[in-house]
């Protein structure tokens, strides 16, 4: 059975070599997925990892794949919320201290304008009311973002994910055994 798990999928050239493209099953199960209502949101919590929320909300951890796939999550060390253990020692990689990240300014922010601008372009112009021809502003209300709260605010982000209802569990499961067992 395994050596004829992946025999109905489409052979493509890839880097000059023939091989079967494993990413038509994603095709398959995005158009199974795309009621609205077969979702609802998760918080992800400190140190949870997608084994964990698939055991828990499918039963079984085989079901991790489709947490990330529903997530649209390829790569899980940037694209999964770190623990707090793991942040810390993110920050020392990237910044070389949590103390560094919180005093480093990576850009500023407006809520009057819903948008940001680098370290640069807001020193440049600091003396200015504009930013450039087309874009005019005044000098108050800019508020610094260090590292720490942009790489935290970021995390927290990752936190919201989305989860595949599972009473279309096997709606989906069977759709992947007729694209893998033909």
């Amino acid at each position: 059975m395994a050596k004829g798990l992946f025999k109905n999928l489409p052979i493509i050239e890839y880097d000059g070599k023939l091989a079967r493209n494993l990413m038509v099953s994603s095709k398959i199960v995005r158009n199974a997925l795309e009621n609205p209502v077969a979702f609802f949101k998760y918080t992800v919590e400190d140190n949870e990892s997608p084994e964990e929320v698939a055991y828990t909300f499918y039963d079984s951890v085989f079901y991790s794949w489709l947490v990330l796939f529903a997530n649209e999550i390829v790569d899980v060390y940037n694209e999964w919320p770190k623990s707090y253990k793991q942040m810390t020692e993110y920050y020392i990689q990237k910044y070389g201290s949590v103390p560094a990240a919180k005093e480093q300014i990576l850009h500023y922010k407006n809520p009057k304008y819903g948008f940001t601008i680098n370290q640069a372009t807001y020193s440049r112009y600091a003396n200015t009311d504009f930013v450039d021809a087309t874009i005019s502003i005044d000098r108050t209300g800019w508020e610094p973002v260090t590292a720490f709260e942009y790489e935290e605010e970021r995390n927290d982000n990752l936190r919201n994910i989305k989860l595949i209802d599972p009473s279309f569990l096997e709606q989906i499961k069977g759709e992947m055994e007729l694209l893998f067992n033909g």
